[in-house]
C-alpha cells in the first residue's frame, strides 16, 4: 500500500521508469538472440556450406576423373593419349586436396567416419589408377581396358557411392542448421514481441491508473477545478460546487468545505485573517533571514573546506538551486493568501539571482570537465597549415598580455622569422599558453615582477628547437619527476587544477609528434625545451595523438 501513498510525480518516475527498463530489456534481449541467430547463421555460412560445396566438386573431379579413364581407350592418337593422362593427374591432385581440405574442416563423428571410408577407397582407387596408367603408357590397352572393367568401375561406384553419403550427410547438416537460425528467428521475435506487448499493456494501465488517481484526488477534471478555484479566489462563495456522491476526500470537497466555512464565519475570520496574514508574513521574513545566514555559512564552510575543484561550482548551483525551491514554496504559501507586488518583484529579483548563480557555476563545472576529458582523450585540432611560427609566438603573447599585465610578468621572444613550419597551430598556442601560465601561476607566486623569454631555432633534419625559460622560483627536485603527471600540483586548491603540463606532454609527444624536456634550477627559473618536427603530416599527427593516449 505504499504506492498509495506517493505523489504523483513519484508514481510517474516509478511507473514509466518501470516500462523504460522494460523497453531496455526488450532490446537487450533481442540483440542477445539476433547475436545468437548471427552465430548460427555464420557457423552455416562458413562451416557447413563450404563442407557442402567441396564433396560436390569432389563428385565433379571423380566424374571427371573417370571420364577421362574412359577416353583414353576411345582415343588413338598417342597426343590425345597423353591429353587425357594429363587430365587424369589434374583430376586426381584436385580430389587429394579436396579430401585434405574436408578432413581439416569435417568435425562431426559421422563425418569423420564417412570419410575414413572414402580414404580406405581411394587408397584402393589410386593404387588401380597408377597400375592403370602404366598399362597406357606401355600402349597396353586391352590389359587397361581389362582392369578398368573389372577392377576399377566397382571401386569408382562404391567411390561415388561414398561421396554421395557424405554429399547427404552435409546437406543434413546444412538443413539442421537452417531449422536452427529459424527456430531462433522465430523464438527472437515472439520474445520481443511478447515484452513490446507488455510493456505497452502497462503503459496504458499506468497511465490509466495515475490518470484516475489525478481525477479523484481533484474531484473532477482540472479544468472544473481550475474554474472553481478562480471563482473563490475572485470572491465569488454563492456558486454551486458538483461533488461526487461519495467524495469526501477531493480538493474540490475541500474547497467546498472551505467556501461553507467562510461564508458561515466570514465577518470573525477576516478579522483572523488579517492577523494571521500579518503572523505569516513575520514567519516568512524570519524565515527569508534564516535561509539566507544559513546559505552564506554553508558557502563558507564549502569554500573553506573543499579541496576538490569540481565540487565547488557543483556546491554552489545546488546551494543556489535548493534556496530558489525554498523561496519558491514561500512564495507559493504566500499566494494562498494574496500576493503583493512588491513581493512579486522580490521573487522575481530572487529568481534572477540564484539562476546567474547557478549559470556561472556550471559554465565553471562545463570548463573543467572539458579539462578532465582532455587528459584521456587529445583534444587537439586536427586541422594543419603552413604558418610563421615567429608570427603565431606573437599572437599568442599578443592574447595573453591583458591577464599578464595584472602580474607584473614581460614575454620576450628571439624567433628567426625564417623559421616556417607545417603543423598545427592550435594545439602549439595551447602548449605555450599552458607553459607560460604555468610559470606565472607557480613561478613568479608572490613576486612583483618576473621575465619569461620564448626562444627556438633551427635545427637539422628538418626539426626545430622551441625553448620557455623563466627566472622565477623552479621547480623542487621532488616535485620534477612527477610534472607531467594528471592532477599533480602543489596548488591544488589555489587556482591549480593538476592538468596544464599533462596537456602539454600529450599534445607535444601525441599530435605534434615532438618531444619535450625541462631543467629547473631552485631561485634561477625552469627552462621547458620543446624539440618538434617543422613538418607534420596528418597521418603522423592523428597516429601520434592515438598513441601518446594509449
Amino acid at each position: 500500500m505504499r504506492l498509495l501513498k506517493l505523489k504523483i510525480g513519484q508514481r510517474l518516475a516509478f511507473g514509466y521508469g518501470f516500462v523504460i527498463l522494460l523497453l531496455i530489456g526488450t532490446t537487450l534481449v533481442g540483440i542477445g538472440k539476433l547475436g545468437s541467430l548471427s552465430e548460427t547463421t555464420n557457423d552455416a555460412l562458413k562451416d557447413k556450406y563450404p563442407n557442402t560445396q567441396m564433396v560436390n566438386e569432389l563428385i565433379v573431379e571423380l566424374g571427371s576423373l573417370s571420364l577421362a579413364m574412359r577416353n583414353t581407350l576411345i582415343v588413338t592418337e598417342p597426343e590425345q593419349v597423353e591429353r587425357q593422362i594429363g587430365d587424369i593427374g589434374k583430376a586426381r591432385r584436385k580430389m587429394a586436396d579436396l579430401i585434405e581440405g574436408l578432413n581439416r574442416r569435417v568435425r562431426d563423428a559421422r563425418g569423420k567416419e564417412i570419410l575414413r571410408q572414402i580414404g580406405i577407397i581411394g587408397s584402393t582407387y589410386t593404387v588401380n589408377q597408377e597400375e592403370f596408367i602404366e598399362l597406357l603408357e606401355q600402349h597396353r590397352m586391352g590389359e587397361a581396358k581389362n582392369l578398368l572393367q573389372v577392377d576399377l568401375s566397382p571401386y569408382q561406384n562404391d567411390y561415388f557411392l561414398a561421396l554421395d553419403q557424405l554429399r547427404r550427410h552435409e546437406s543434413a547438416l546444412m538443413d539442421q542448421a537452417s531449422d536452427t537460425i529459424a527456430q531462433s528467428y522465430r523464438t527472437a521475435r515472439k520474445v520481443m514481441l511478447v515484452l513490446t506487448a507488455f510493456a505497452a499493456l502497462l503503459s496504458i494501465g499506468i497511465t490509466f491508473y495515475i490518470t484516475r488517481s489525478l481525477l479523484r484526488q481533484l474531484g473532477g477534471e482540472p479544468d472544473y477545478a481550475t474554474d472553481i478555484a478562480r471563482k473563490i479566489a475572485a470572491g465569488d462563495l454563492v456558486s454551486d460546487i458538483v461533488l461526487h456522491a461519495k467524495d469526501h476526500a477531493s480538493l474540490l470537497f475541500v474547497m467546498k468545505t472551505m467556501r461553507d466555512r467562510l461564508v458561515e464565519r466570514s465577518g470573525a475570520l477576516h478579522e483572523a485573517n488579517t492577523e494571521l496574514e500579518q503572523t505569516i508574513k513575520s514567519l516568512l521574513r524570519a524565515k527569508d533571514e534564516l535561509v539566507r545566514s544559513e546559505k552564506l555559512a554553508a558557502l563558507g564552510a564549502l569554500v573553506a573546506g573543499i579541496a576538490h575543484e569540481l565540487n565547488t561550482p557543483i556546491g554552489n548551483s545546488l546551494l543556489a538551486a535548493s534556496s530558489l525551491i525554498d523561496h519558491t514554496q514561500a512564495f507559493a504559501l504566500d499566494c494562498a493568501t494574496g500576493v503583493r507586488r512588491a513581493a512579486l518583484r522580490e521573487h522575481i529579483a530572487e529568481v534572477e539571482y540564484a539562476g546567474e548563480i547557478v549559470l556561472r557555476n556550471l559554465r565553471r563545472a562545463i570548463d573543467l570537465v572539458a579539462s578532465f576529458k582532455q587528459v584521456a582523450v587529445d583534444r587537439a585540432s586536427m586541422q594543419g597549415r603552413r604558418f610563421c611560427l615567429n608570427d603565431v609566438v606573437a599572437e599568442i603573447v599578443l592574447t595573453l598580455w591583458p591577464t599578464l599585465k595584472k602580474t607584473g610578468v614581460h614575454i620576450t621572444q628571439a624567433i628567426p622569422a625564417e623559421i616556417v613550419m607545417h603543423s598545427y597551430p592550435g594545439p602549439l598556442g595551447q602548449v605555450l599558453t599552458n607553459l607560460i601560465n604555468n610559470a606565472v601561476l607557480h613561478g613568479f607566486d608572490g613576486r612583483a615582477e618576473g621575465h619569461i623569454h620564448i626562444a627556438a631555432k633551427a635545427l637539422a633534419d628538418d626539426w626545430v628547437e622551441l625553448s620557455v625559460r623563466d627566472d622565477g622560483a623552479g621547480i623542487a627536485p621532488a616535485s620534477l619527476k612527477r610534472i607531467y603527471d594528471p592532477f599533480y600540483t602543489t596548488k591544488l586548491g589555489r587556482g591549480g587544477s593538476g592538468l596544464g603540463l599533462n596537456i602539454v606532454y600529450n599534445m607535444v609527444h601525441g599530435l605534434l609528434g615532438g618531444s619535450i624536456e625541462v631543467e629547473s634550477a631552485l631561485e634561477r627559473g625552469t627552462c621547458f625545451t620543446l624539440s618538434l618536427p617543422a613538418t607534420v603530416s596528418a597521418q603522423s599527427g592523428v597516429l601520434g595523438a592515438i598513441e601518446s593516449n594509449a
